[in-house]
């Protein structure tokens, strides 16, 4: 049965399963979700019913830091986590960050700032550019979150920082921008995968070679 994928382009952490795959450069079918309208299966399959779901010789599997790293275990050419287990740990910890700290900010920045008060407003610009100022920390003198090779550290901040990136209110307006940082988002923006990952896709089933 293969691989295959519930997703829907947009999202952040479908796009982080899509990237996963590409890299590794699977063989798999993506059914592009509808999300006023999901799939009968996506329903019955996920217990909150989200994409990503991920359906491997029939077994579902949920939650895209799960599906990245069950992948990286499955198929580990080209490995995407550490040997280390403290390196790995740190992996993890990108995912805690992108998942509970950036998130909740660029949230509010996409979806409240026009309607919070001048003090809110404030406190998220100072999170925000603190975020950024993480990111650049890490990124000294290095190309990637753990080095100098991609892991599933910079697959899971990226898609996150890249929607921050070109949100609305104007991101780069408001938040003094980081070479370093600029230079990780556009590095991976340009690899050969990325093109494919955000492939426009029709509702239903598409095969990916």
């Amino acid at each position: 049965m293969g691989l295959l994928l519930h997703s829907y382009r947009r999202c952040p952490f479908a796009m982080r399963v899509r990237m996963v795959l590409e890299e590794k450069g699977l063989r798999y079918q993506v059914f592009e979700e509808n999300f006023s309208n999901f799939s009968e299966d996506l329903l019955r399959l996920h217990p909150e019913g989200k994409v990503p779901l991920l359906i491997h010789d029939g077994i579902p599997i949920h939650e895209s830091s799960v599906i990245t790293e069950y992948l990286d275990e499955k198929f580990p050419e080209p490995a995407l986590m550490p040997r280390d287990p403290a390196a790995r740990a740190q992996v993890r910890l990108w995912t805690h960050w992108a998942d509970q700290i950036l998130k909740p900010d660029l949230d509010a920045f996409k979806y409240e700032w026009k309607d919070l008060e001048p003090e809110k407003k404030s406190a998220l610009q100072i999170r925000l550019q603190k975020r950024v100022q993480e990111l650049a920390h890490a990124l000294q003198n290095r190309p990637y979150l753990m080095g100098e090779n991609l892991t599933l550290a910079d697959i899971h901040v990226f898609p996150f920082y890249r929607q921050l990136q070109k949100s609305r209110p104007d991101f780069e307006a408001l938040i003094v921008p980081a070479p370093a940082v600029n230079a990780w988002l556009n590095a991976l923006i340009s690899r050969p995968t990325f093109e494919k990952v955000m492939k426009k896709r029709v509702q239903g089933l598409n095969l990916e070679e």
